[in-house]
C-alpha cells in the first residue's frame, strides 16, 4: 500500500471524464426531477437514487467512480485481506465485525482521503460547467423569444433542463427549456397561418417554435386544431430537413401529456402521415436494391416509425384507464398502416412496405406482444384483424411460408444474413445518419426479407396462444388453405436445414427464433394441445433424432445446434402432463385418456432410444458422437418422462437406469483424471469442468428415478442408491428445486426413499437422519443461533409449534414405513443414562424415540428445556408411529412402549385423592395407549380425544387409566351372529356348484353373482358366505395356467423330503413364535373377540400359532439364504402375518380350514399381493429383486396406484405431491395390514374377496378408489399441512366397497391391459 501509486490511479479522474458522464445520468433523471414538485423533493430523490432507480448502477458516471474506487482503493483492500489472512486470526466474532474492522481500515488511509477530494474537485468543476451551458442556452432563447413575442403572450413558470450540448441548437432545447406560453384564439390562427405550406420555410419553423412554447393541452383545445394538425403533417412531409425535425420533436414532445385525447390526435396525425407516404407519395425502397438507413429520405422515415412504435409499446400500460374510443382508434389506425401495400411497378421489384420499417425497429414484434397480452385490447385487436385488417395475418402467413420454402433451395444466404444481423441494428441517436463504428448501414434485400419473416414469425407465434387467433385458420394462400399444423410443419423444418448454423442459440437465427416460439406455444395448456400435440408436427420435430438413429447415406446428419433446439422444445412438451402424455401414446392415445402400451412409434420411444445409444456410444459411426451437452439434454427429457409413474411404464424396457448409471461411472473415472493437474495440457482446466458438470448431471438424472416406486426399484438395481441420497442431500441441504421445470424441491423423493429398507440405509449412510434429528432438536430446545432476539419468544399454543412443524413433517414422512422404521430401530437398544446434560443431543431415530417419547425418568425430563412442549411432541409422533400396526409391535416388543406410558400415568396422580391429573401430557398418553390396545375400523372403536371439550363441569368424560385392560366405554358394542340364515344369489350359486363345474365358466359367473350381491345387498355377504365362495374360487383358479405362477408344493411331502422334524405337529409345538408374532396373536384375538368371531381363550391363542408357525415352515421352505447388510431379509418376516390372522377370523378360527386353504392358495398369483410373507427372501423371485428388500406391493401395487391416480383424480395426485407425501406410502401402509383399523370388518373381508374373485388388480383400484373417496378430507388437510397425520391416524368412514364397484369396474376396463401384465411379471418388474 503506497500513496504515490493511489495517486496515479486518480490520475484518470478528469473534468472532461466527468463532465459527459455526469451530463448523461442528468438527462435520464430530467423527467424524475421534473416530477418532484419541490426542491426537498428533488433532493430526496437524488439522496436516495440507487434505491429508486434500477437503472442506477448503468450511468456512466457511477461506472466512473466504480472503477476509480477499485483503482485506487483494490490494492489496499487485498493487502488488508493478505494481512488478517497471515494473522492466523479466527473468525469467532463474525463476517460482519471483519468487514467492518477492514472498512475502518481503508476509511481511514491517505488514498481514501485523496479519492474522496479528488472527486469532489473535479465533480464540482463538472458541475460548474453544466451550469454555465445553462445560462448561455437561456439567454440565447429569451433574445429568440423577444423577437418573436406578440402582444398577449404570457409567460408560465420557467423550469429548467439540462441539455445534452451546449451546441446542439435542436428544436428539442427550444421547445423543452424555454418559457410556456397561453395563446388566444386570434393567436392560434396566426400561427396556423404561418405554418401553411406555402408560408416560406423560416416563417414555418418559427410558427413551430412559438407552438412548442404552448402546453400541448392548450394546443388541442383550441379551435385551431384542425388546421393546426394539417400544418403539422405537412412539415413532417416537407423536403426541408430542419422543418421536418422540428415537427417530428413537436410530435414527440406532445406525447408526454397526460391526456390521452391530446395522444390519440398525435398518435392518429402521426399514422396518418406514415400512411400517405406509402400511399401517395410513391414506393420507399423495394427488395432488390435494399435500403441504406444513410439516405436522408429513409432516415426520416425510420425516425417517425421509431416515434409510432415507442408510443405503440408504452400506451399498453394505460390504456385500460382510457375510454374504449381511444383503444379503438389508435389499433385501428395502426392496423390500417401496417396493412397498406405499396402498388407494385409493372416489371419492378416488390416494394417494401409499413411492415418492413416497423420491423426493422421491432423484429420480435414486441409491440403486439404487449397489445396481445391484455384480454382487454386482445379483444379489440384480434376483431378489427378478422372483419378489416385480414389481409394483414394473410400476407404474414404467406410470407412465412414463402420463407420456409425458399430455405430449402440449396444455395440459401440465411447463414450471411443471419450473421450480419448479428451486429449492431440501426442506430437509436435522434441523429440517424451520424452511424458510428459498427452500425448498419444498409440492408440488403434478403435481410430485409428475413426481418419481415422474423416479425410475421413472431406475430403468428403470439396469436396461436389463444383460441380466437387461431380461429382465423385455415388461411387460403395460393388456392391452398393452410391450417395450424401446416404452419406449424414448415417453422419446424426451420430446424433441420442442412446449413443451419453450428452456433447454438445465436439470437436471431431462424432456428433459435422458432424454438422460442414453440417453446411459448409449449407453455400455455390450450395451444399445446390444439398445435403442437398433433403426431405430424412432432414426427417432422423428430426427424433429426430418427436421422442420426438410422441415417441416410449421403444425406448430412443435423447438428449439434439443432438437436439441441428440439431438446429444448420436448424439454417444454415433457414439463406439462398434456405434452407428456402426447409424446408418451401420440395424438390418439393422448385424445383417448388411456395408455396403450403397444405403441413402439410414439415420440417417448424415439427419444429414449437415442439417449441410451448416445450413452452407450452404440450410436451410428457415420456422423461424431454428439457432445455430452446434446446427450445431456435428451436424458432430461427422458427424465422428466421416467419422473412419472405412466412415462417410466412405457420406457422402462430401454433400461436406460442401467445406461446412465454406466455412464456415470465412467464419467467419474473419468473425473478423477481430469482433475489431475497434468502440466504443459492446454485447455486441460475446461475439460475437467466439462467431464466435472457431465458427472453432476448423470448422478442427478439417475436420482429421479426415486421419484417412482418403481423407478427406486431400479435405481437399487444400479448399486448406486447411497451416491444419488448422498448427493440429493448436498442439494436438499441447499434448499434447491429438483429442476428448471420442478416447482417443488427434494421432499416427496426423500419420503419415496424412505419408503423402502436400502433407501433408509442409504439416508443413514448418507448423514440425512442425524442432521434431521439435529435440526429438530434444536427447534424444539434450543432454538436458532441466528435470530436475533428482540422480545420473548411467545409461548406455543398448538400441539405442534409451527416452527417444528416442518420437522414434525419430515420425521413421520422418514418413520411411515415399516421396512425402514426396521432398518432404522431394530435390535438398537436404548441409552437410559442416568444423567444427561444439557448438550447431549440425539443423533439418530433411537435417540429421539429415547429423549422425546419414552420420558419416564425424572433424568430424562429435567434434561429437557421444554419438557411439556418436547414430549408432546414426541407423543405425537409415536401415535402416529403406532397407527401402523407392525411398527407398534416393533416398538412394544423392543421398547415396551404401552408399559413406560402406563407408568408415566400412574405417576400422574394427585397426592390427596390418587386421580389421575389430567392435562395435556396425560390426555396425550390416554390417547396413544386406547390407540395401540383397541383393533377396529371407524364404527368398531372409540378413540379419545386430544383436546378439552368446552363444557366447564366435565371438559373431559373420557376415562383415564394406569393398567390394562382398558375402561369398558372406549370399544364399541357389536352386534352379535345372526342365527337366521338368509339366502341371497351368490349363496344359491355356490349352493348349486358340483366340484367338476370349476371351470372358467363357472368363475364367470361367480363374479356376476358377487358383483350383484356386493352392490345390491352387500349385508348379506356374510363371513360364511364368502369363505364358501373364497374356497370354491381358488379350487377353480388353481385349475387357470395364467392365475397358478407359483408351483404346487405338498407340506407333508416337503417335510419329508427334507427330513425336517420341525414340519411336524410335534416339531412345531416346540418352536415358539417371534415376539412380535406373539403379540400380533394377542391383538388378533383381542380384535376377533370384540367382533364376536372367536373366543378369547387359550385353545384359540394356540390354534392361531400352530397356523402361524406352520405358514413360517412352509415359506421359509421357499426362501433363499441371503447375504446382504439389510436387517430386514436376515432371517424369516419380521412382521405380523396379518393376511393369515385375517383368514383364521373369517374361518372363526378353524386353523385347519384355515391352513388348507392357504396352501392352494400359495401357488395363485393373487398370494404374492396379499399375502405379505409370501414373497419375503422368496426363490420364486430373481436375486436382485430378493436383495432389493422391496415388496411388489411397493413398486407394482403403489406404483399403478400413482398412475392411475394422476389421471383419474389429477387433484389428489397435486395434493400429495405438494404435501410432501406420497400414496404409494400410505397405499403400502393400508395393504401390509389388510386395511385393519382403517376399514370395517365386513368391508375388509369385501376388499379380500374382490381381490382374490375379479382379480387381483382390484388391489389397486381399490386404492384409488378409497383415495378418491377421501378427495375432499385430503384436499382440506393439504392446505392445513396435517395430510400424512390425517391419512395415517384416521380411519376411512363412509368407504363401501360395494358403492364404488362400478367405478373399479371401469378402471379394469381402462388400466388391465397395463396393470395385470406387470403384476404378472414378477421375475421382471
Amino acid at each position: 500500500m503506497s500513496t504515490p501509486a493511489s495517486s496515479s490511479g486518480m490520475s484518470s479522474l478528469k473534468a472532461q471524464d466527468v463532465l459527459p458522464a455526469l451530463r448523461q445520468m442528468m438527462k435520464n433523471l430530467e423527467p424524475n426531477i421534473r416530477a418532484s414538485g419541490s426542491m426537498d423533493a428533488a433532493e430526496d430523490l437524488m439522496l436516495h437514487l440507487e434505491e429508486r432507480d434500477p437503472s442506477f448502477h448503468r450511468y456512466e458516471f457511477v461506472k466512473l467512480i466504480r472503477s476509480n474506487i477499485e483503482e485506487s482503493l483494490g490494492p489496499l483492500m487485498d493487502e488488508e485481506i493478505e494481512k488478517y489472512a497471515r494473522s492466523g486470526q479466527a473468525y469467532d466474532t463474525g463476517q460482519d465485525t471483519v468487514v467492518q474492522t477492514m472498512v475502518a481500515h481503508l476509511v481511514n488511509s491517505p488514498a481514501y482521503s485523496n479519492l474522496t477530494q479528488q472527486l469532489m474537485v473535479e465533480t464540482k468543476s463538472a458541475v460548474d460547467n453544466l451550469t454555465r451551458e445553462f445560462q448561455e442556452e437561456q439567454e440565447a432563447q429569451q433574445a429568440l423569444e423577444s423577437r418573436v413575442e406578440g402582444p398577449g403572450f404570457r409567460r408560465a413558470p420557467s423550469f429548467g433542463y439540462l441539455s445534452q450540448s451546449s451546441d446542439n441548437d435542436s428544436c428539442g432545447s427550444s421547445l423543452n427549456n424555454s418559457d410556456f406560453m397561453f395563446p388566444n384564439q386570434k393567436e392560434f390562427e396566426q400561427i396556423g397561418e404561418k405554418m401553411d405550406q406555402r408560408q416560406p420555410v423560416e416563417t414555418r419553423i418559427e410558427a413551430i417554435e412559438q407552438l412548442g412554447r404552448i402546453p400541448p393541452t392548450e394546443v388541442l383545445s383550441s379551435d385551431n386544431w384542425s388546421q393546426l394538425k394539417k400544418g403539422l403533417m405537412d412539415a413532417l412531409g416537407d423536403a426541408n430537413e430542419q422543418l421536418a425535425d422540428k415537427s417530428l420533436k413537436l410530435h414527440a414532445r406532445m406525447f408526454s401529456s397526460s391526456q390521452h385525447s391530446m395522444n390519440r390526435e398525435v398518435y392518429t396525425s402521426l399514422v396518418e402521415h406514415l400512411n400517405m407516404q406509402f400511399t401517395y407519395k410513391g414506393q420507399k425502397g423495394d427488395l432488390k436494391t435494399g435500403l441504406d438507413v444513410t439516405s436522408p429520405s429513409a432516415c426520416r422515415l425510420l425516425r417517425r416509425f421509431r416515434l409510432m412504435n415507442e408510443f405503440m409499446c408504452v400506451v399498453p400500460s394505460y390504456w385500460i384507464r382510457c375510454p374504449d374510443k381511444f383503444l379503438e382508434e389508435v389499433i385501428d389506425s395502426t392496423l390500417y398502416l401496417l396493412h397498406t401495400h405499396p402498388t407494385k411497378a409493372l416489371g419492378g421489384a416488390e416494394p417494401l412496405t409499413p411492415v418492413h420499417y416497423l420491423a426493422m425497429l421491432d423484429k420480435k414484434a414486441g409491440w403486439f406482444k404487449k397489445w396481445m397480452h391484455g384480454n382487454y385490447s386482445r379483444t379489440v385487436v384480434l376483431r378489427m384483424l378478422k372483419e378489416k385488417y385480414r389481409a394483414l395475418i394473410d400476407n404474414a402467413v404467406k410470407k412465412s411460408l414463402e420463407f420456409c420454402e425458399s430455405r430449402k433451395q440449396p444455395h440459401s444466404l440465411l447463414d450471411e444474413v443471419t450473421s450480419a444481423l448479428q451486429r449492431e441494428s440501426i442506430s437509436t441517436d435522434s441523429q440517424l445518419p451520424n452511424v458510428g463504428e459498427g452500425k448498419r448501414t444498409t440492408y440488403a434485400g434478403p435481410e430485409l426479407e428475413y426481418i419481415y419473416f422474423i416479425h410475421s414469425l413472431c406475430m403468428l407465434g403470439r396469436m396461436l396462444l389463444y383460441s380466437k387467433g387461431r380461429a382465423f385458420f385455415p388461411i387460403k394462400v395460393k388456392d391452398k388453405e393452410v391450417k395450424v399444423t401446416d404452419l406449424l410443419v414448415s417453422f419446424v423444418q426451420l430446424l433441420s436445414l442442412p446449413n443451419q448454423s453450428t452456433r447454438p442459440y445465436t439470437g436471431l437465427d431462424a432456428a433459435s427464433l422458432v424454438a422460442d416460439v414453440l417453446k411459448m406455444i409449449a407453455g400455455c395448456e390450450a395451444a399445446l394441445v390444439e398445435c403442437l400435440c398433433k403426431d405430424a408436427v412432432v414426427s417432422v420435430l423428430l426427424e433429426p433424432v430418427k436421422a442420426r438413429l438410422m441415417p441416410t447415406k449421403g444425406k448430412k446428419a443435423a447438428g449439434e445446434a439443432t438437436l439441441l433446439h428440439i431438446a429444448d422444445i420436448l424439454s417444454c412438451l415433457a414439463s406439462s402432463q398434456t405434452g407428456r402424455r402426447m409424446l408418451l401414446y401420440g395424438e390418439a392415445g393422448n385424445k383417448a385418456g388411456k395408455p396403450n402400451r403397444n405403441i413402439s412409434s410414439t415420440a417417448a420411444h424415439t427419444i429414449v432410444e437415442f439417449a441410451t445409444r448416445a450413452l452407450s456410444s452404440t450410436l451410428p459411426s457415420e456422423e461424431s458422437s454428439p457432445s455430452y451437452e446434446v446427450v445431456g439434454a435428451y436424458v432430461f427429457v427422458c427424465r422428466q418422462l421416467y419422473s412419472t409413474c405412466e412415462g417410466l411404464s412405457v420406457m422402462h424396457s430401454y433400461k436406460l437406469h442401467a445406461c446412465i448409471a454406466e455412464a456415470w461411472r465412467m464419467a467419474s473415472h473419468e473425473a478423477d483424471i481430469a482433475t489431475t493437474p497434468l502440466p504443459a495440457v492446454e485447455g486441460d482446466q475446461t475439460d475437467s469442468r466439462r467431464v466435472l458438470l457431465w458427472e453432476e448431471s448423470l448422478i442427478d438424472n439417475l436420482l429421479n428415478f426415486a421419484a417412482t416406486p418403481k423407478g427406486l426399484l431400479l435405481l437399487q438395481q444400479t448399486g448406486h442408491i447411497n451416491e444419488c441420497v448422498d448427493y440429493m442431500y448436498a442439494r436438499y441441504a441447499k434448499k434447491l428445486q429438483v429442476s428448471k421445470h420442478e416447482k417443488f424441491g427434494y421432499g416427496v423423493m426423500v419420503t419415496q426413499v424412505a419408503a423402502t429398507a436400502p433407501g433408509m440405509v442409504a439416508l443413514q449412510s448418507t448423514g440425512f437422519i442425524k442432521a434431521l434429528v439435529n435440526e429438530l432438536w434444536t427447534q424444539l430446545e434450543c432454538g436458532r443461533d441466528d435470530v436475533r432476539v428482540i422480545r420473548p419468544t411467545p409461548i406455543p399454543v398448538d400441539p405442534i409449534d409451527r416452527t417444528a412443524h416442518k420437522s414434525f413433517t419430515a420425521v413421520l414422512n422418514l418413520l411411515s414405513s415399516f421396512p425402514a422404521v426396521y432398518e432404522a430401530l431394530a435390535e438398537q437398544k436404548l441409552q437410559n443414562a442416568e444423567s444427561y446434560t444439557f448438550r447431549d443431543m440425539p443423533n439418530d431415530m433411537g435417540g429421539l424415540i429415547e429423549r422425546l417419547i419414552l420420558v419416564d425418568t425424572p433424568a430424562k425430563m429435567h434434561a429437557l428445556f421444554n419438557y411439556e412442549q418436547s414430549h408432546t411432541f414426541g407423543l405425537r409422533v409415536l401415535s402416529v408411529m403406532c397407527s401402523c400396526l407392525d411398527t407398534f409391535l416393533l416398538l412394544e416388543t423392543q421398547y415396551k412402549v404401552q408399559e413406560s406410558l402406563l407408568g408415566c400415568q400412574a405417576e400422574n396422580v394427585k397426592e390427596e385423592s390418587n386421580e389421575l391429573i389430567i392435562d395435556a401430557l396425560s390426555v396425550e398418553r390416554n390417547h396413544v395407549l386406547v390407540r395401540t390396545y383397541l383393533i377396529g375400523g371407524p364404527s368398531e372403536r372409540k378413540l379419545p380425544p386430544r383436546v378439552l371439550l368446552e363444557d366447564g363441569r366435565d371438559p373431559y368424560p373420557f376415562p383415564l387409566f394406569s393398567s390394562f385392560p382398558i375402561p369398558k366405554s372406549y370399544p364399541t358394542t357389536m352386534a352379535g351372529r345372526s342365527a337366521m340364515k338368509q339366502d341371497s344369489e351368490l349363496s344359491r350359486y355356490l349352493s348349486q356348484t358340483k366340484t367338476a363345474e370349476k371351470n372358467q365358466a363357472w368363475l364367470d359367473g361367480c363374479r356376476k353373482a358377487f358383483c350383484k350381491v356386493l352392490t345390491s345387498k352387500p349385508d348379506l355377504a356374510k363371513a360364511n358366505v364368502l369363505v364358501d365362495m373364497l374356497e370354491k374360487v381358488v379350487q377353480g383358479q388353481i385349475k387357470v395356467q395364467e392365475e397358478t405362477i407359483f408351483p404346487k408344493v405338498d407340506y407333508k411331502v416337503m417335510a419329508r423330503d427334507r427330513r425336517d422334524v420341525h414340519g411336524s405337529d410335534k416339531g412345531l409345538k416346540s418352536q415358539s413364535l417371534s415376539a412380535v408374532q406373539q403379540l400380533g396373536v394377542q391383538l388378533t384375538i383381542r380384535y376377533g373377540t370384540h367382533l364376536n368371531l372367536v373366543k378369547n381363550s387359550k385353545d384359540t391363542k394356540e390354534q392361531l400359532s400352530h397356523l402361524l408357525k406352520q405358514v413360517r415352515f412352509f415359506l421359509r421352505q421357499q426362501q433363499r439364504n441371503i447375504d446382504c447388510q439389510l436387517r430386514l431379509l436376515q432371517g424369516e418376516y419380521v412382521g405380523h402375518d396379518w393376511f393369515t390372522s385375517t383368514l383364521f377370523l373369517m374361518m372363526m378360527g378353524k386353523s385347519e380350514r384355515c391352513w388348507n386353504f392357504l396352501l392352494k392358495f400359495s401357488t395363485l398369483l393373487s398370494s404374492g399381493y396379499l399375502w405379505m410373507p409370501r414373497l419375503h427372501a422368496s426363490a420364486h423371485l430373481p436375486v436382485p429383486l430378493t436383495v432389493s428388500g422391496i415388496h411388489p406391493v411397493y413398486y407394482c401395487s403403489a406404483h399403478y396406484v400413482e398412475l392411475i391416480l394422476q389421471a383419474e383424480v389429477p387433484a389428489v395426485a397435486s395434493a400429495f405431491r405438494m404435501s410432501g407425501y406420497t400414496p404409494s406410502q400410505i397405499c403400502q401402509h393400508w395393504l401390509r395390514q389388510c386395511f385393519w383399523n382403517y376399514l370395517d370388518w365386513l368391508e375388509i373381508c369385501h376388499y379380500l374377496c374382490t381381490c382374490i374373485v375379479l382379480g387381483v388388480d382390484y388391489q389397486v383400484y381399490t386404492c384409488v378408489a378409497i383415495l378418491r373417496h377421501l378427495t375432499h378430507d385430503i384436499l382440506q388437510h393439504t392446505q392445513n399441512q396435517d395430510l400424512q397425520v390425517f391419512l395415517k391416524e384416521q380411519p376411512i368412514p363412509g368407504f363401501r366397497v360395494g358403492e364404488h364397484l362400478e367405478f373399479m369396474q371401469q378402471l379394469e376396463e381402462r388400466y388391465r391391459q397395463t396393470v395385470q401384465p406387470d403384476m404378472r411379471n414378477l421375475a421382471k418388474p
